[in-house]
This record gives C-alpha cells, structure tokens and sequence, in this order.
C-alpha cells in the first residue's frame, strides 16, 4: 500500500532532507556484511532523498521548508526505516511468509539498536534520533510494523467497514508517523494536538489508498475501500478488481473523499499551535496532499485508470496557501 510513500511522512513528511550530518554517527560503521533477510535500501543521505523525489515529490517539496539541521537528520532516519519496512510490505510476488520474518527481523533489529547494539547504518542513525530526542516513542514503529503484517496476512485484504476496521489499519501503518514526528518538530506534549497528527496520517493513508484503489486490486488483490460503502452505493466488489469505473463506484469514493476531507480539517486545526518554525512544512504537507483528493474530484473520482497527480498551478497553490495558514 506503500504507506511511506507520502507520507509524510507523514513519514515522507520529509523525509529525507539531504542535509547530511557533518560527521556520521559512530555507530552507522556497524554495517554488517552477512546476508539479510531485509534489504537496505539505502547507503547514503543521497539516496534517501532520491527516493524521496522520485516516489514523493509533493512531500519532497514540503520537506525542503524545515530548516532545522537536527530535526531534518532525524526525519531522514525515520523515513528510511519507514521505507525498509514499506518495501517488504509492499514487493510484489514476494513470499508472505519470508516477507514477515523479514518485518520480525526488522523489529528485532530496532530493539538492538536502543539497546545500543545497532546491526546496521539505518537502525544506527535511528538509535542516534531517539537519544537526542527522549519524547519519542517506539510504540508508534511497532503499531505500523503490525499494520504492514497485516498486509501480507488474507485476512486483511479486505476491510468491512470505515471504523474500526479501515480506520484503524490507517491508524497502525500510517497514523503514527504524525506522533513519530510531533517530537522532532518541537511540539510540546498535548493529547489534542496528537490526536489531530493522528489525523493527518490517517488523512494521508486514506489519499494513498484513493490514489491507488486500481493498481492496489491489480497487482496484489488488495481491495482496501470499506465493504460496508461499497454496498451501500451498490458498487460490486468485482467491479474493483477489474477496473470497471461505474457510477456505483464514483459514489463510494465520494464518500471516502468526504472523510479525507474532515481529517485534513482536523489536522490544520493543530497548526496553530505548532513552534512557529514547524507550521509552515506542516501546513505545506496538508494542502499539498489534499491537492491529490482535489485531483480525484476533477477526475471524477476516477483512481482506476492512471495515477493521481496534480498539476503543477495545483501544487502552486496548495503552497501559497500553506504560507497564508501558516
């Protein structure tokens, strides 16, 4: 479902600001040169905002307004063991049940590393974010490994109804990266304010899986658009498997454009009370991601035959509003 994809942060919030450290940290020479079941995909800074750019150039581009050189390197070290775990979730034609040991080793690894014995140079630069920055939480890493393996179990394929049961997988692979985040960007603690970061990661899944409701039924038979909705509208399921784009079809959407929508809301409601500095990439974040439900809309919700992509005034902008909300 590639839920690092975005977002933004959320987990692509930015993710890799390239900005390297000016000496990397000791422990990133703990490399291991045994064969691993989890690829890294990443050996440099460089690369990490590559991937950035390439998969996610909405939240590259919000990611270029923090300014912060410490919070850049430590959102660049969350985005990179979002995206390791994101690509064993997500390759196609890959053994679920290689494919959840390697989510288990990927857990493994992480312990290892805060207990100061990282096994390799991403878990090493992590460990390295959670000691200059004591508020951060290892329960929102461990919610979405549970979502990713909920992804590779049969079971999960397919979601009956918006709450608890879609809700909630955004809540677990996505909506935590908001509360991995809220620490780096100086937000002091308040139970409102990460419950609207909860939102907004949730607000970017629920844009990821209308983004990609097409390529998600034809390449792995993932069908993540509540069940309960689609019979509502009278949507047959083997429409979406297929692609068919009907009428039934367009109004389910809708309403799943219409919770996005209530969940970006609630996100903006937060900015206000961000440090000065974190509003503007945060406001940038939403109104950029949202531009992609706007998109959905002039396509007349339309996510079955090509990718969503707004146009370049779209993002324009989605950017000069984030100036004016911020």
């Amino acid at each position: 479902m590639g839920s690092t994809h975005l977002l933004f942060l959320s987990a692509g919030l930015a993710a890799a600001l390239v900005a390297p450290p000016a000496t990397a940290p000791r422990c990133a020479r703990a490399t291991s040169t045994v064969l691993r079941a989890a690829p890294l995909p990443f050996t440099s800074p460089r690369k990490v905002d590559e991937a950035l750019r390439r998969n996610d150039p909405l939240l590259h581009l919000a990611s270029r307004l923090i300014r912060d050189d410490d919070a850049r390197r430590g959102i660049r070290s969350i985005y990179a063991w979002c995206r390791r775990a994101d690509d064993v979730a997500d390759e196609v034609g890959v053994n679920k049940g290689l494919a959840l040991a390697s989510l288990d080793e990927i857990e493994a690894d992480l312990a290892a590393a805060l207990r100061g014995s990282p096994r390799n140079a991403i878990d090493a630069a992590l460990a390295a974010t959670f000691e200059a920055y004591p508020a951060l939480s290892t329960a929102p890493f461990e919610a979405m490994l549970e979502g990713m393996r909920g992804d590779l179990r049969p079971e999960s394929l397919r979601f009956e109804a918006w709450d608890p049961d879609l809700r909630t997988y955004c809540e677990r692979v996505a909506g935590g990266v908001g509360l991995m985040l809220l620490p780096l960007l100086g937000a002091t603690p308040d139970p409102v304010v990460e419950r609207r970061a909860v939102d907004l990661g949730v607000a970017i899944q629920l844009t990821n899986v209308l983004r990609d409701v097409g390529a998600d039924a034809r390449d792995y038979d993932r069908v993540y658009l509540p069940l309960a909705d689609l019979a509502a509208c009278g949507c047959d399921l083997e429409d979406v498997r297929k692609g068919r784009l009907t009428a039934p079809y367009k109004d389910a959407v809708r309403l799943q454009i219409a919770r996005a929508r209530d969940l970006y809301a609630s996100a903006r409601l937060a900015i206000p009370d961000l440090p000065k500095a974190s509003r503007l990439p945060v406001a940038a974040i939403v109104e950029l991601l949202e531009s992609i439900v706007d998109e959905l809309e002039a396509r007349d919700c339309d996510s079955l035959s090509g990718k969503l992509r707004p146009s370049t005034v779209a993002v324009a902008r989605a950017v000069v509003r984030a100036f004016l909300r911020s």
